[in-house]
């Protein structure tokens, strides 16, 4: 999704192909950016837009009538089957398609009302309740809602009093920031130093404990990551729920009862005020080609969003600096007086490393956002408020084009890497009633820009953990960092979750640079042969080996292809697929049958540690506990826990997560003391990696403090 559409991308190869070596050099290594794009302006030509405009046709950006009765026909269906959350969220995509002030938009508020009622939001019911009646809801239906209504008040009024006779508030303070004078959001433990080999990196200035926060920023540009479906498939309407819905496309905070754009179904916000705001800042322009930058890509949407979310003034004071061509490359030598923070001079020194891409690459950037600028700028001009001008001249001139068009150009390479993805937990949406163990996958949310984040070097053993609330970048130390020591992220390829080639390839694919942290160098050392996490059919040792497959048991000859082993692991993700579709549907016997099948197959030719054996005990743990079987759920937990722990380490995000699920279960199976020892250990994981406000750390000391309350347990365990 980062980049255009495959067919814009391969209209853009075709458009290269016939380019002469003279106009080809324009996108060469050592070429200037404005050069670039103008080569790409001044040729664009009537093609282009048809092409653009045939690509985005199929889209469903717009407010749609039938997709509205269509999505409130679905939500019926989930209401009336009492699945309220799943029902709320397809009212929710209605009212994205609904014609403000219309009889049918109303309806699927009021509709939302009544889900909202019966999860218990009560407050949120009387919103929806009010947004109904703003929009017309009919007479002839108003007394069921004024029933609601009143019953919704009552409740509230209830439950005013029960937390004024028995409140127990767990309070969660922000953990306190020590301030940075140079580097802003940042630790005052945290100092910049420059290097020929490292550039411009962080360093520890003082000894610093694990889970210290060293970074609190927020994102000078954030977007979120649209369905790949969505862009993809023919029909627009679709009943499943993505983060596109469950997140505000403004502040990135989980919504409960979102609000849509006035003008178009694609962006939703869990506030007015947010919608305001996005609408002021940045929606104004991208509404009117909502189509188009789903056909562009994140990156190219991302880039505008900086340029909008920047005064034409920044821009061309950034753009028309004697040095803003080596302005970034300002970490050439240390500036010691430079204050970095979320700004957009900020935004504007990260290095695009125009030097290493593609001249393709940078052809297909160019075009993209020169056909972006031929829409945007009437629009770009009053947003922004370049020269003021009358109504009869609205256009830009070709000076302040290039400024806008060179900067979108540069903060796509720019993205290429910089973007941050800003990753939440993972919820299924319609998981059954009688599930017990909650999901805990991350899932990317956003693309985001973080300028002083992005000062931080890579390492595939880092030692910092990165987690996000909203639009919120939170760096903790995930093990304590003397004096002195760099301070290092992981960019993505982890040690713990790639093998050295596969994140050397990445790490160069993307960010242009041979990786040469420690872990890299000591894997290099030991590594000759690729090990696969496949096993012997035969004696069950592990094999080796890239299209062929050896075992690595000198004693046994066995081999086979690389290509029937990967066939025989599709076909069991296939099976455990429909053992997960069978616990959705409450089939909880059904379910366990068909995992106890897969178990057997896996242990036949997969070694003992492959990770899909913890995705086969977390289902079964579901399955057991939906049973009230808590002593056989935990009993699979456990056993996903070891292998948890042997691949991803004792102190991991991922352990934390499955200690989560155990701690729900011991829990829930009143087996207090193994309770009380697993919400300790999750608690001193998850603080680590999230910090005292996430929801995973907030309801582990609600446990812990309902475990404290009971006869003798705090004499045990207080401390």
């Amino acid at each position: 999704m980062e980049l255009p559409v495959g067919d814009w991308q391969d209209y853009a190869h075709r458009k290269w192909s016939q380019l002469s070596a003279h106009e080809k050099g324009k996108f060469s290594p050592g070429s200037d950016l404005k050069e670039s794009f103008d080569a790409c302006w001044s040729h664009l030509q009537q093609e282009e837009e048809e092409v653009l405009e045939r690509l985005s046709s199929h889209l469903s950006v717009g407010k749609e009538p039938r997709a509205v009765l269509f999505y409130k026909e679905e939500g019926n269906k989930r209401f009336g089957r009492k699945q309220y959350t799943a029902a709320a969220a397809l009212y929710s995509k209605g009212i994205s398609h609904g014609i403000p002030g219309t009889e049918e938009i109303a309806v699927c508020f009021a509709n939302r009302s009544a889900a909202l009622f019966h999860l218990g939001h009560y407050s949120a019911c009387l919103e929806d309740i009010n947004h109904a009646q703003e929009h017309g809801y009919p007479e002839r239906l108003q007394s069921k809602i004024l029933l609601r209504q009143a019953n919704c008040l009552q409740k509230l009024k209830k439950c005013d009093l029960s937390n004024t006779k028995s409140q127990r508030s767990v309070n969660h303070k922000p953990q306190e920031l020590k301030g940075n004078p140079k580097l802003t959001n940042a630790s005052s433990a945290l100092k910049i130093k420059f290097s020929s080999s490292k550039g411009r990196h962080l360093v520890a200035s003082e000894d610093i404990a694990r889970g210290e926060l060293l970074v609190c920023e927020e994102a000078y540009v954030s977007v979120i990551i649209p369905d790949r479906e969505m862009v993809t498939r023919k029909n627009p309407w679709d009943v499943s729920v993505t983060n596109c819905d469950l997140y505000c496309h403004h502040c990135l905070q989980r919504m409960l009862a979102p609000l849509p754009c006035q003008l178009c179904s694609v962006a939703r916000y869990c506030t007015v005020q947010c919608r305001d705001q996005a609408w002021e800042y940045y929606h104004c322009v991208e509404c009117t080609v909502g189509g188009l930058l789903l056909v562009l890509g994140v990156f190219c949407h991302t880039a505008l969003r900086t340029v909008l979310l920047t005064s034409y003034k920044q821009l061309s004071e950034v753009f028309l600096h004697p040095t803003s061509r080596t302005f970034q490359a300002c970490a050439v030598g240390e500036e010691p007086n430079q204050t970095h923070s979320s700004d957009y001079r900020s935004v504007f020194s990260l290095l695009s490393h125009s030097e290493h891409h593609r001249a393709e690459h940078k052809f297909l950037c160019a075009l993209t956002s020169s056909a972006l600028c031929k829409k945007l700028d009437i629009g770009l001009l009053r947003s922004m408020g370049a020269s003021p001008r009358t109504e009869e001249s609205v256009c830009l001139d070709a000076h302040e084009m290039q400024i806008l068009g060179s900067a979108i150009l540069l903060h796509m390479l720019q993205l290429h890497c910089n973007a941050q993805a800003v990753t939440v937990i993972h919820e299924e949406y319609e998981e059954p009633a009688t599930s017990l163990v909650e999901s805990c996958n991350s899932s990317r949310l956003a693309t985001a820009l973080f300028p002083v984040l992005s000062l931080l070097n890579h390492s595939c053993d880092p030692n910092t953990s990165v987690s996000f609330q909203g639009r919120c970048a939170m760096v903790r130390a995930s093990r304590a960092i003397r004096k002195g020591e760099e301070v290092l992220h992981c960019y993505g390829p982890h040690k713990l979750r790639a093998n050295v080639e596969k994140r050397q390839k990445l790490l160069k694919d993307q960010y242009f640079f041979a990786c040469q942290c420690v872990a890299c160098t000591q894997e290099q050392a030991l590594t000759n042969h690729t090990i696969h996490d496949f096993c012997c059919p035969k004696c069950h040792s592990l094999l080796k080996g890239e299209e062929e497959l050896h075992c690595v048991n000198q004693f046994c000859a066995h081999w086979l292809r690389r290509e029937e082993v990967l066939l025989r692991l599709q076909n069991l993700q296939l099976a455990v697929h429909k053992a997960q579709e069978q616990l959705q549907s409450n089939h909880s016997e059904a379910a366990i049958r068909t995992l106890m099948s897969c178990l057997s197959e896996g242990k036949s030719f997969l070694s003992q540690n492959h990770m899909l054996f913890g995705e086969i005990l977390d289902q079964l743990a579901q399955a057991e506990a939906s049973k009230g079987d808590w002593a056989a759920a935990a009993g699979h937990l456990k056993k996903s826990i070891q292998l948890v722990r042997q691949r991803y380490g004792p102190s991991s995000m991922e352990l934390g997560h499955e200690l989560f699920k155990l701690a729900q279960i011991l829990f829930n199976g009143r087996e207090v003391d193994d309770a009380m020892g697993v919400i300790l250990r999750a608690l001193d994981i998850l603080s680590v990696h999230y910090g005292p406000d996430n929801s995973m750390v907030q309801e582990l000391q609600e446990m812990r403090t309902c475990l404290l309350e009971l006869p003798g347990m705090s004499s045990v365990w207080e401390k």
